[in-house]
């Protein structure tokens, strides 16, 4: 009985990022027209980003609006050969693996750009929500938990 209690903030979790594929759409539909073009109002590009890496992310998401996930992965690819070392690009790739149900990977990417992050809290809570995600998906509840447990504690 006491497992259905621990597993609420799971299925929270869980309903909460079930629209994970489409959010890239639902984020272009809300932006206007004078907004800078990014994958996440909440996870922006690093403002260190040089302007190729930056128009290389633009094209991505663009790429990725239409359907063309291959494309905004090859762009972001080549944005980390550039800057290996930006984690926001990690970041948008990490999402990208995810909306393609490669949950390894998204959780692989999603641990790079938090290794990388630094300080900033945002991006690395929306790291962990894709590897909670992506460890959920694939069937690992208990790691699943522990990881909606660090976001929890990053929250406070």
């Amino acid at each position: 009985m006491t497992y259905v209690f621990k597993a609420i903030p799971l299925v929270i979790l869980i309903a909460s990022l079930s629209g994970c594929s489409s959010y890239l759409k639902k984020q272009d539909n809300q932006q206007t027209n004078d907004e800078p073009a990014n994958f996440s109002r909440k996870i922006k590009p690093d403002s260190n980003s040089s302007p190729a890496v930056l128009a290389l992310i633009k094209k991505a998401r663009v790429n990725a609006m239409n359907g063309e996930l291959d494309k905004a992965m090859l762009r972001l690819e080549r944005a980390l050969r550039i800057e290996p070392s930006n984690a926001t690009v990690w970041h948008y790739m990490a999402k990208l693996y995810l909306q393609q149900e490669n949950y390894k990977q998204a959780a692989g990417y999603a641990a790079k750009s938090t290794s990388l992050a630094g300080k900033n809290k945002q991006l690395v809570i929306d790291n962990w929500r894709i590897i909670a995600h992506a460890r959920y998906r694939m069937g690992n509840i208990r790691a699943a938990q522990k990881a909606q447990d660090k976001i929890n504690q990053l929250q406070q």
